[in-house]
């Protein structure tokens, strides 16, 4: 204790200092000495980015999983890096480009275009570091890792060379999203669907060689120039005698096949379906079954080609608009509705995807999915929460084989070569040198590069060198590989986690992780998910600007468990913000006291020393190591950070400093040298408790009271089974309860603080009324009794009295002398009155059958909890007016 303490906590002065403190003596490395390994992959987040909440929380989860297994002795690697983000990178890059030298990619062609993206990526890749320390980030910045670098890009085309020669990548043409903007093939995972104002459009097709005519609705008219079947399900009795027949395309006048397929929805629009192979997911695929024709009628820009010669060089809305026009013409439009319908847009381009058949590059997965699938049913990988691998099961038990390919220039490469003199197709994991089949040296390479999750699925081998077996040895693949945990969002279960999966089983035949953690999504306070659009963003840096991290983070952790989202209030960062200052504060107190105190404090050679308040509060202390140790295994952040708040504020704070001011305060030097050396040991390990979730203010105090060692370095409390002081916790709580139950006595009747008041206990427990009499001058201290009695409770009760009760001792405060009583029976009737009322108007929602069947669960449990707490309420103030009568 050399130095003062700053009254007030500022966190803009500390987090840097302890930050760069941490790297500069490699806390974040490995401790190979230690036997137990825990090894964790930072979900890599976008080279372009910028860190939102959801990236705050995610990293904010991982580094307290990290901070708590590196204290608790483990070998402890967390590997950080960042992806390449092929299509966002790109697309920034392009927009720049145009808005400052208004020029395309085209006009630079692939080579000085690439090397613009680079010089972008060195410009801004440093940003997400540097914000990613400042959420104190515990990770080990010489294993950093970019998907492009060296190493990840031989693991790419180490991959995909093996898989292409095992028969499992192909080139085909299939039905996939196009982004008309980007030119490009695009995955599920950077498509958005978005309810869109849309109408539903009935048009006639008629029957071949007979009267009938069939209406069919649809979303999309202008794609009927690409219809080459209509469909009807073969259970479906109005067009049974229809099927085998032709009818005939309006506008294009093309016969077409009326086929049967399950596929059609009975109950849904007319029955009848125009199926257009080429643009549509579900009739490609009724196309498959039936040997149908495609035909594509969109250019690669989202215009139509001239198989839709009509509408022939118009985008797909103007196409539509004259599609109607035409169809009104010939009177074959029969119906125009309104309709709200989702419709698929790019994530990044924020155009309307089109489906389209293209030749791509394909990954079969269907053995590797059923692989992965097997290694969680058999317990090798696991889920937590547990219901999460339905969402993981619901994808590979039916996967559809995987789009690898991508049309854009910033990313990997495809690894495919043809050769000019032979056109033998082979692929090479190294830069080929000439045509393994005829010596030739003249070799095209594919145009295409990889889809971004091909290269993020290969990110736990990668990061870790393989398979370079150099570099593997360097970076102690052996021991980190399989890793322990991968932490992430629901999301990318589909994207991610299952191609992580499948990627480690087939290569090194196991899975990547022991366990997934799977936490839920940051949304406003209001549960909606943040975006641009609502202008309901929090941005993390901002918050850490206004609050400190510490607050930030514990205000993350409080709201992270198994729930799948978390309702961000900005309040609740300021409340966080306030228990870090009461921490502050309380240490402000206590560190006067802490002068010359042991630092080698033994509590399990001092426990038979220890007095009544001090073994309930060792007690305490010991329950909560033993919750948080469970909980922070458990990754049940939520729990972990109510039992610290609840042991700090509640005990520590609020009773324990209280009952330790008159032994500070007084003439005992031996009993305030000991009460000083546990108050040193009880902060101390409240400091490494706390660490893992708030790890800046707790290194900061730390430093006052040990300026030769760091925090991040201590062992994490654990149970001491030595601490065995049940009873004097049952009679220490009995007498908190006591005193909280007179403070809030003393509150009822709006008495002021300063007000002495008697009190008469009752109670048949001897044990009680000795300890009531021992610890009266506490009660003085705490609840300002002046006077107490303790009577059996045969005795007579006092009149006009306000009461209270615990399991043992009733409690009884006379008035009299210290209220007006008959103004207080009228505040408390109209009290009472008033509860009512509002308990009334909760209970009749509950008894309202259509709020309990379309109210969420949430709002209606709420409104259940009112109507008990209002009860409760009414209960207590009705025993307070019977006594004052």
């Amino acid at each position: 204790m050399d130095r003062e303490i700053e009254k007030n906590y500022t966190p803009e002065n500390i987090e840097t200092k302890w930050y760069d403190r941490w790297e500069k003596d490699k806390c974040f490395s490995p401790d190979l000495s230690k036997r137990e390994v825990f090894s964790i992959v930072m979900p890599p987040p976008n080279v372009t980015g910028k860190l939102h909440m959801g990236h705050a929380l995610d990293n904010t989860c991982q580094d307290i999983v990290v901070r708590h297994k590196r204290m608790s002795g483990y070998n402890t690697l967390w590997i950080p890096g960042a992806d390449h983000a092929g299509i966002a990178t790109q697309s920034v890059v392009e927009k720049r480009l145009y808005k400052e030298e208004k020029k395309t990619k085209h006009d630079l062609g692939r080579e000085e275009f690439l090397k613009r993206v680079w010089a972008w990526k060195e410009e801004y890749a440093n940003t997400i570091f540097s914000q990613l320390k400042k959420i104190g980030a515990s990770c080990d910045w010489d294993y950093y890792t970019f998907t492009m670098d060296e190493g990840p890009n031989r693991a790419v085309r180490k991959v995909f060379t093996q898989l292409y020669n095992e028969g499992l990548i192909y080139q085909e043409e299939k039905i996939i999203n196009w982004d008309t903007v980007l030119q490009s093939a695009i995955s599920d995972a950077e498509v958005e669907h978005k309810e869109v104002k849309g109408k539903f459009y009935t048009l006639h097709y008629k029957v071949v060689d007979s009267d009938e005519v069939l209406n069919i609705a649809t979303t999309r008219p202008e794609t009927l120039f690409g219809d080459t079947a209509v469909a009807v399900n073969p259970k479906d009795e109005r067009f049974k005698h229809l099927i085998g027949k032709e009818a005939i395309v309006p506008l294009c006048e093309r016969t077409v096949p009326i086929i049967a397929d399950e596929h059609v929805d009975l109950e849904m629009g007319t029955g009848c379906l125009k199926v257009t192979p080429g643009h549509d997911f579900n009739d490609f695929e009724i196309g498959k079954r039936h040997d149908l024709p495609i035909i594509n009628i969109l250019n690669n820009d989202g215009t139509l080609n001239d198989n839709a010669k009509p509408v022939q060089g118009l985008n797909a809305l103007e196409a539509r608009k004259k599609t109607i026009a035409l169809l009104e013409e010939s009177e074959q439009l029969v119906d125009v509705k309104d309709h709200k319908h989702q419709v698929a847009h790019g994530e990044r381009s924020d155009s309307i995807i089109e489906p389209k058949v293209s030749k791509q590059w394909f990954l079969n997965v269907q053995k590797m999915a059923e692989i992965a699938v097997k290694s969680v049913k058999d317990g090798k990988m696991n889920f937590v929460p547990k219901q999460w691998e339905n969402t993981f099961f619901s994808w590979l038990n039916e996967p559809r084989d995987w789009c690898l390919s991508r049309q854009l220039w910033w990313g990997h490469r495809i690894p495919i070569y043809t050769c000019d003199s032979c056109h033998h197709v082979f692929a090479s994991e190294f830069e080929p040198q000439n045509c393994p089949k005829c010596l030739e040296s003249k070799l095209l390479q594919d145009p295409d590069v990889l889809d971004t999750w091909f290269s993020s699925g290969l990110w736990p081998m990668s990061t870790l060198g393989w398979p370079d077996e150099k570099v593997m040895e360097k970076k102690y693949f052996d021991i980190f590989f399989p890793n322990t945990l991968l932490v992430t969002g629901f999301d990318i279960i589909f994207f991610w986690v299952a191609r992580m999966s499948m990627m480690s089983l087939h290569f090194m035949k196991c899975p990547p992780f022991s366990e997934v953690y799977i936490h839920g999504i940051v949304r406003d306070k209001q549960g909606r998910k943040m975006s641009k659009s609502l202008g309901n963003g929090i941005d993390p840096i901002e918050v850490i600007d206004q609050y400190g991290c510490d607050a930030m983070r514990f205000t993350l952790a409080s709201g992270s468990g198994y729930n799948r989202g978390l309702n961000l209030d900005p309040a609740q960062i300021e409340s966080s913000r306030n228990f870090m200052n009461k921490i502050w504060n309380v240490f402000r107190f206590i560190s006067p006291f802490l002068k010359g105190t042991n630092p080698k404090f033994n509590l399990n050679a001092n426990l038979k020393k220890l007095d009544l308040e001090e073994k309930w509060i060792v007690q305490e202390l010991n329950e909560t190591a033993k919750k948080m140790n469970i909980f922070l295994g458990e990754y049940r952040f939520d729990e972990a950070s109510s039992t610290i708040y609840s042991f700090i504020y509640d005990k520590f704070c609020s009773w324990f400093i209280e009952l330790s001011k008159p032994v500070l305060y007084g003439n005992d030097s031996d009993k305030i040298g000991f009460r000083s050396d546990l108050l040193r040991f009880l902060f101390q390990e409240i400091l490494k408790l706390l660490h893992p979730i708030s790890p800046f203010i707790t290194e900061e105090i730390w430093s006052f009271i040990n300026k030769n060692e760091l925090l991040i370095t201590q062992n994490y409390p654990r149970y001491n089974s030595q601490i065995t002081f049940e009873k004097e916790c049952e009679a220490m709580n009995e007498f908190i309860d006591i005193v909280t139950k007179i403070r809030n006595l003393r509150a009822s009747v709006n008495l002021k603080p300063k007000d002495n008041i008697e009190v008469h206990f009752f109670t048949d427990n001897k044990k009680a009324a000795k300890f009531l009499f021992e610890y009266r001058s506490y009660l003085k201290l705490l609840a300002k009794v002046e006077k107490g009695n303790i009577n059996e409770k045969s005795k007579a009760r006092p009149t006009q009295s306000i009461m209270s009760a615990t399991a043992d001792v009733e409690i009884f405060i006379p008035v009299a002398d210290l209220i007006d009583i008959d103004t207080e029976i009228a505040r408390l009737k109209k009290q009472i009155n008033k509860m009512i009322v509002e308990r009334d108007k909760s209970q009749k929602k509950l008894e309202n059958p259509s709020f309990i069947e379309k109210a969420p669960d949430d709002v209606v449990s709420e409104v259940k909890q009112k109507v008990k707490n209002f009860n409760n309420q009414i209960s207590s103030l009705e025993m307070n007016l019977e006594n004052l009568q």
